[in-house]
């Protein structure tokens, strides 16, 4: 068989989806790791990303140390057959043959990659009932061409007008164009990659509590607290949190009774009335959880790559 690198885009700017498209959770792992993952299995390589936004973010969260990158440093006014272009050149001279495709299509089958990979052409492309979509492979030789090629819609034109025939390789597996522009899509996405047996995406959540004799402190007993600080009243911080008042109490005098001191003042009458304070033990108590918190969930991103990033299957 040829030898196959590939070229994975990743340089856009995700603004629909609002999150970033590569870091978020798919398969037993990411959306970049569980494709770079299937492309290794395959035995793909060399492999480029081609990164532009959150460029550190994505080659922090990526674990494979053999990954190329190459960054489109204009991401955010060219189009993606700039990046591609950015990636084949990478490339071109070190494989027989390239695969190309966004990141954002990560539930395409292993065994598609593999039918892909065996056609012998110096242009494939894959569809699904006739509709097109990825991953598209070109040979080294057209690869090179690329960069002079001034017309439009970028690598589909390129690929059109080129004079060489393109192999169309029908396959069952409607993945090749399912990518994940919005939170909608992505959820929907998720969701039928379930129904056809491929699982729940694995993330990492972490529940910090504080023990003393008992646990006394939680999510709840944090929001009921800052609740309060902007209230200033337990009763609507009760009904801002969305417990009774007796559970409230509750959790304020068990807060008291673990730590043995006040974390809350009542303040009586005066002109802005009544109502019910933090002390600055109380204050210091949620600066403290919040700062916690946040360390907490570094390391637990840390230690998920760690240990998860790989995909548990691999």
């Amino acid at each position: 068989m040829k030898k196959t690198g590939a070229v994975i885009v990743a340089a856009g700017l995700s603004s629909r989806m609002k999150a970033f498209k590569p870091a978020l959770p798919f398969g037993d792992s990411t959306v970049a790791n569980h494709i770079i993952n299937k492309l290794r299995k395959l035995n793909i390589s060399p492999i480029t990303v081609v990164t532009g936004h959150k460029s550190e973010e994505l080659k922090d969260s990526i674990c494979f140390d053999d990954v190329r990158y190459v960054k489109n440093e204009k991401y955010s006014e060219t189009q993606m057959f700039d990046s591609v272009l950015l990636g084949v050149e990478d490339i071109m001279n070190m494989c027989d043959r390239i695969m190309i495709m966004p990141m954002d299509l990560p539930a395409i089958l292993e065994e598609t990659l593999r039918q892909v990979l065996s056609i012998d052409a110096a242009l494939i492309r894959t569809t699904f009932q006739g509709k097109p979509g990825h991953p598209i492979i070109i040979s080294s030789e057209f690869a090179a061409s690329l960069k002079d090629y001034n017309g439009e819609n970028g690598l589909k034109g390129a690929m059109e007008s080129c004079g060489l025939p393109i192999t169309n390789l029908d396959v069952d597996d409607e993945a090749v164009y399912l990518d994940i522009d919005t939170p909608e899509e992505y959820d929907r996405l998720i969701e039928w990659n379930y129904q056809r047996g491929e699982g729940y995406p694995v993330s990492p959540e972490v529940d910090v509590k504080l023990k003393a004799r008992e646990v006394f402190f939680d999510e709840t007993a944090y929001k009921l607290l800052k609740n309060l600080i902007t209230l200033g009243s337990l009763q609507q911080a009760c009904v801002e949190t969305k417990i009774s008042y007796s559970k409230g109490s509750k959790i304020v005098k068990d807060i008291e009774h673990q730590l043995g001191f006040a974390v809350s003042e009542k303040r009586i009458g005066g002109s802005g009335g009544g109502g019910t304070t933090l002390t600055k033990e109380g204050l210091r108590l949620i600066d403290n959880y919040e700062k916690f918190i946040e360390d907490i969930n570094k390391e637990s991103k840390r230690l998920y790559k760690k240990y998860f990033a790989h995909g548990i299957r691999n």
